[in-house]
């Protein structure tokens, strides 16, 4: 027997079965992603977390260096220092102030680690002087100071953010620039020097710190950005992941002084490898139960379902009527092994009873059409004896010879038919012989015929068949006031590979109650409640032919007579012929 297909229903057990893995597993499947992805937003935040804490400190730290600055330029500038360079009459007044400034401010920008340089410009004798060394931008960062101050565009900023992020050649700067007079006071740092000390903060191979503008472009680093397609927000309420091929870690704050932010770049892979062992595990927890849900599944089809299969699709057959079913059970567990034995088992006790209940029921079939044909007519027999004896009055030796041997033949056939079947040339001579005596006692008043192909003579049929139907038609249609015509017609029915029987005649036909009763199928009883000729025919057709006969009732349109109309198949399946 082989069991290749899984049927899902959902009342099937199978896939009830499969559902209830599902629904244990899944569930663990679920909490095991879960927990992988909050294991990950947890060290995220963390992370997150460390690295906002660092730069809102040294933010705080970079915002209060320049606060310090923006004071200490704010004293010079309302005090008489700044205010003696721009309102100098003579030249030396106006070096000597200059000088004393210098002197000034070179020593106090010692005081300040994260200025790069403090510088003065005069704008009447456009004068301009730098506190500073070692920078070789020195003139490059002169020329962009004195077009900043003829444009005034650093006096619209905001007040609270004086320092201002502008990019001169390749450099990126932090300039602050106040007013007294016609005399002009700024500083300028450069954000390398402000992101020098958290180049010690580890943030990966990848990793990068930058500034950007309020803007959200960046002042540094700019190609990472662009590679990477990293996005820079300006809200920093919260971390975020940002990039195309490759996400970072995004978190950043924003400076209180000038127009700046401070952003860095954690690339999450770093991020991640922190939790390596944790995160394995989980997916390989995650994956192996993804790869044990089918392999269990398949196991417990193999193991379960498929034997369970098996004894439904036999159960099934023998709904069907396939009552010789067994089922093979090979390689399976021992339950269903004892399962498919018993099975096996019964399925043998009930053939071996089916077999002894059909014999017996073919005794009796025998025994009842041994009956049925055995049932002779006793006016027929009194009627024929009484036509042999008038004739014998009148001494018609001829008719009596005709006579006697008609009745020889007709009791010869019907005392040795106790067989199922015998062939249609036989039943046909019978039928001659019947109707022959019939007209000797009926003279003048019966006519018959019978017509059949030669080539259906050997066909097997059940005896007196046709016999028995001439006989009903003789018994209620013969009378003595017009003439009778009996017609036994017989053809062959090709696509049916079977054989059509008509007999009918000229009398009256069926009444209407009796036609109905016959087509009906119900049994018709005589005055004294015997059945009957119809009805023991009809019994034994349907005796020998399993219900596959088909006879049909019916009077004729155009004389009126009844009609009977059988199909058989002309290949039973015999069980004795002669």
């Amino acid at each position: 027997m082989n069991i290749r297909k899984w049927h899902w229903s959902t009342s099937s057990l199978q896939t009830k079965l499969a559902l209830s893995v599902l629904i244990m597993t899944l569930p663990l499947v679920g909490l095991l992603f879960y927990n992988n992805f909050y294991a990950i937003h947890v060290v995220r935040g963390q992370v997150a977390d460390s690295y906002t804490d660092t730069f809102t400190l040294y933010m705080n730290q970079i915002d209060e260096g320049l606060n310090d600055v923006d004071a200490y330029m704010n004293t010079l500038a309302f005090g008489n220092d700044l205010l003696a360079i721009g309102q100098a009459v003579t030249d030396d007044d106006y070096y000597t102030a200059k000088f004393y400034l210098y002197n000034k401010l070179s020593q106090e920008m010692a005081w300040y680690p994260s200025l790069s340089s403090f510088f003065v410009y005069e704008e009447k004798r456009q004068e301009y002087m730098d506190i500073s060394s070692g920078y070789t931008e020195r003139e490059s960062i002169k020329n962009y100071v004195i077009d900043l101050i003829h444009r005034k565009k650093e006096m619209q900023g905001d007040i609270t953010k004086r320092w201002q992020y502008h990019q001169i050649g390749d450099e990126h700067y932090l300039i602050d620039i106040v007013k007294a007079g016609d005399a002009y006071l700024g500083a300028w740092v450069r954000t390398k020097q402000l992101i020098a000390p958290l180049r010690t903060l580890k943030l990966g191979k990848e990793g990068e710190i930058l500034f950007a503008n309020d803007q959200g472009k960046p002042i540094t680093v700019t190609n990472l950005i662009l590679d990477k397609g990293i996005e820079l927000r300006q809200d920093m309420t919260n971390y975020y992941l940002s990039g195309s091929d490759r996400k970072y870690l995004v978190v950043g704050e924003h400076s209180s002084r000038g127009n700046f932010s401070l952003f860095a770049l954690i690339p999450d892979k770093n991020i991640l490898d922190k939790l390596p062992y944790l995160q394995r595990v989980i997916w390989i927890i995650t994956f192996g139960a993804m790869v044990f849900i089918p392999v269990g599944l398949y196991l417990m089809r193999r193991s379960f379902l498929i034997p369970l299969n098996r004894v439904l699709l036999a159960m099934k057959k023998v709904r069907g009527g396939d009552w010789g079913v067994q089922v093979n059970m090979h390689k399976t567990s021992e339950e269903f092994l004892i399962l498919g034995n018993s099975f096996n088992s019964m399925m043998t006790e009930i053939q071996m009873l089916r077999v002894n209940v059909f014999e017996e029921q073919l005794n009796k079939q025998r025994e009842e059409l041994q009956r049925l044909q055995l049932q002779v007519n006793p006016h027929f027999f009194l009627n024929a004896l009484n036509i042999v004896y008038n004739l014998a009055k009148v001494k018609n030796f001829e008719l009596i010879l005709e006579m006697t041997m008609s009745l020889i033949q007709y009791f010869r056939y019907l005392f040795r038919s106790n067989t199922s079947f015998v062939k249609l040339e036989d039943e046909l001579e019978h039928t001659r012989y019947y109707l022959n005596i019939q007209s000797l006692r009926f003279p003048g008043q019966l006519t018959w015929t019978i017509d059949a192909p030669v080539y259906l003579t050997e066909t097997p049929v059940p005896p007196l068949i046709v016999q028995s139907f001439v006989e009903n038609s003789i018994k209620h249609a013969v009378t003595l006031d017009e003439p009778i015509d009996i017609a036994v017609q017989i053809d062959f029915l090709e696509e049916e590979k079977g054989m059509k029987i008509i007999i009918k005649d000229t009398g009256r036909g069926f009444a209407d109650d009796v036609l109905k009763e016959l087509q009906a199928g119900r049994s018709v009883q005589n005055d004294r409640g015997e059945h009957t000729g119809i009805w023991n025919i009809g019994r034994r057709l349907r005796l020998l032919y399993n219900d596959t006969v088909t006879i049909r009732y019916f009077n004729d349109t155009v004389t009126g007579g009844a009609v009977v109309e059988i199909m058989l198949s002309t290949e039973p399946e015999l069980e004795e012929m002669l």
